[in-house]
């Protein structure tokens, strides 16, 4: 039997969590015969290589780096792996659907270059408590089980005495190993298993705003974060995903925009259910953040990647993103030889602020910062640009990123 969809895995010291989604997986309501999962072990150091003697219903493939190479990195070992020519980009811990295969795939048969990507269903969902777990998160989880009565009933199961805080943070922490919570009885009931999961309301902002005209906007790429699905060979088209990225970083978004450049028809699916399995946080996860969100901006130094900055210095509004987008196309279209300086001078600026931040630096004093801090002349040139563009009436939102990134 042909295989048709390869669902691509990277997995990092996320044993046993990686079990339950590997289980969820056999609950599809899809062909299994058809379907492909392969789960790449970047090198754990726990538990995971026991993967490799699981034999379920669907084709399973499990590759083992010899030395940890990275989440992009790990993809793209997949990729080439791959026998299907739709894929299906997860990661390790995350549980899905029982239809979660099924809807990616139908959106594939008509168009080569369809990108799928879940709507507001997105949660987490704690399946395992681990001694490692942070205060912050036993609280989280204590709070959920005061909404939640099924969670609520889960963790009496396994806390022994009366669930307290203060009880809940002593059990956590006197583990000597993680502790299931989320049986795979839960999972072979969709129900119950929705009904344990907390929905993510931070990741739905962007979707939201994006509703009435997600088709035309230069902001819909930024939705494509981490789930997606796609053909092989619009993959090898674009490339694969960027391996410079190391640590936790935006590798998803950044291959987000170069499938954006390459004219991608991006889906929204509203039906695809995906529940991240919490764990406890990496210690190197801000730092990593911060120098690989520089890196993105380094390689594609536009103002459709510099934009996202701008959160750094200013609350979220992706309206005013899309404004200040729009209006620089305008502005370079209707002027192309001119104010060259202006642009160059928006883009450096919102770079400033990564290379601040990277450097653990405050996101402020940006052209002091900057290469402009020793030409007085050249900022000059660019005021009186910017006061040409304002007498223009129809640019205020780029004048106003303009003299935030200039004051701030």
């Amino acid at each position: 039997m042909e295989i048709e969809v390869t669902i691509i895995m990277p997995s990092y010291n996320r044993y046993p969590l990686n079990m339950l989604s590997l289980y969820a997986l056999e609950k599809q309501n899809f062909d299994l015969s058809k379907m492909e999962v392969i789960l790449i072990d970047d090198a754990s150091t726990d538990q995971t290589p026991k993967i490799k003697e699981y034999r379920p219903a669907y084709h399973f493939q499990y590759i083992r780096n010899r030395t940890n190479v990275g989440v992009a990195a790990s993809r793209n070992i997949g990729i080439r792996h791959a026998r299907g020519e739709i894929i299906i980009i997860l990661d390790a811990e995350t549980i899905v659907s029982p239809s979660y295969v099924a809807l990616n795939c139908q959106h594939h048969l008509n168009h080569d270059k369809s990108v799928v990507i879940a709507g507001s269903k997105r949660g987490r969902i704690y399946t395992f408590l681990s001694p490692d777990f942070t205060n912050n998160q036993i609280n989280a989880i204590y709070k959920w089980s005061e909404k939640n009565s099924l969670f609520n009933q889960r963790l009496k199961e396994v806390v022994s005495q009366e669930l307290t805080l203060s009880n809940l943070t002593t059990h956590i922490r006197l583990l000597e190993e993680t502790q299931q919570v989320v049986k795979r009885a839960d999972i072979e009931d969709i129900k119950n298993l929705c009904s344990i999961v907390k929905y993510r309301s931070y990741a739905h902002q962007l979707l939201i705003y994006l509703t009435d005209d997600f088709d035309s906007s230069p902001l819909r790429w930024m939705a494509c974060l981490g789930f997606l699905s796609i053909k092989r060979s619009f993959i090898e088209e674009v490339g694969g995903y960027e391996e410079d990225f190391k640590g936790w970083g935006p590798e998803d978004a950044e291959f987000a925009y170069r499938l954006y450049k390459a004219n991608a028809n991006f889906i929204i699916e509203d039906d695809l259910e995906s529940f991240h399995q919490e764990h406890p946080p990496s210690t190197t996860k801000e730092e990593a953040m911060n120098r690989n969100r520089l890196f993105f901006q380094q390689k594609h130094p536009v103002l459709d990647v510099s934009i996202r900055a701008l959160h750094s210095i200013h609350p979220t509004d992706y309206g005013l993103m899309e404004k200040i987008i729009l209006e620089y196309q305008s502005l370079t279209a209707s002027f192309p030889d001119e104010f060259h300086e202006f642009n160059r001078a928006i883009i450096t600026l919102l770079h400033q602020i990564r290379i601040n931040i990277a450097e653990n630096r405050p996101p402020v004093n940006l052209v002091r910062n900057s290469e402009f801090s020793d030409d007085l002349i050249a900022m000059e040139r660019i005021q009186i640009e910017r006061n040409q563009i304002q007498s223009f009436g129809k640019y205020n939102h780029l004048v106003w990123l303009f003299d935030k990134l200039r004051t701030v």
